[in-house]
């Protein structure tokens, strides 16, 4: 298992929950990938470009065009290894990447270019794709997140989605959401990530 990321908290938390891992505290496109995975075969490769400057969370602030190429780094891997399952999770937002204007705002009627020309290049690649934006509260996280989870797949593999378990409103075989308050620990008072 190899883990890449910017962010050394991140690479931190990810190395104490996976001691047997790589580890590597850089951006992706630091690193080259066939001197990264030795043999050049990866059985899945789980990816999550930087959402920033794709999401609605920034309101009306401008966008950069640079960060939201990350995405097109996991192309290199795709090409440079033999990948045949793919999971690539983003802003649900990700879906309307397209050209920006001068001003680093999305142009409305062009809303979705680059997406569809990205997951072209995806199913050159030989893949099928396919996407959906799930809550991560409907299988079971504490927690009413949103978020776009992309399948891409090589051979005779199949696109498989994971059912929900749980529901807002409860139906059937489904539970309850579950609130953060059920999970919290009160009584550790635990670390702050910015001290």
């Amino acid at each position: 298992m190899h883990a890449v990321n910017h962010w050394e908290r991140a690479i931190e938390t990810h190395a104490h929950n996976h001691p047997e891992a790589r580890h590597y505290c850089t951006g992706v496109d630091a690193l080259d990938p066939c001197e990264t995975i030795r043999g050049g075969r990866v059985d899945l490769l789980w990816a999550s470009p930087e959402c920033t400057h794709h999401s609605d969370a920034r309101g009306g602030r401008p966008r950069s065009n640079q960060s939201r190429a990350s995405a097109w780094c996991i192309l290199k891997w795709l090409v440079d290894l033999y990948v045949p399952r793919v999971i690539i999770e983003n802003v649900a937002a990700f879906l309307k990447w397209g050209p920006l204007d001068e001003n680093g705002k999305r142009i409305k009627e062009r809303e979705g270019e680059i997406f569809k020309a990205w997951v072209g290049a995806l199913r050159s690649l030989g893949y099928r794709v396919d996407w959906r934006i799930l809550n991560a509260a409907d299988y079971g996280a504490p927690q009413s997140r949103e978020r776009l989870f992309i399948q891409a797949v090589r051979d005779t593999r199949r696109i498989v989605w994971p059912s929900p378990s749980h529901a807002e409103i409860p139906k059937g075989q489904r539970l309850p959401w579950l609130g953060a308050r059920e999970v919290i620990d009160w009584s550790d008072p635990g670390r702050s990530i910015f001290g």
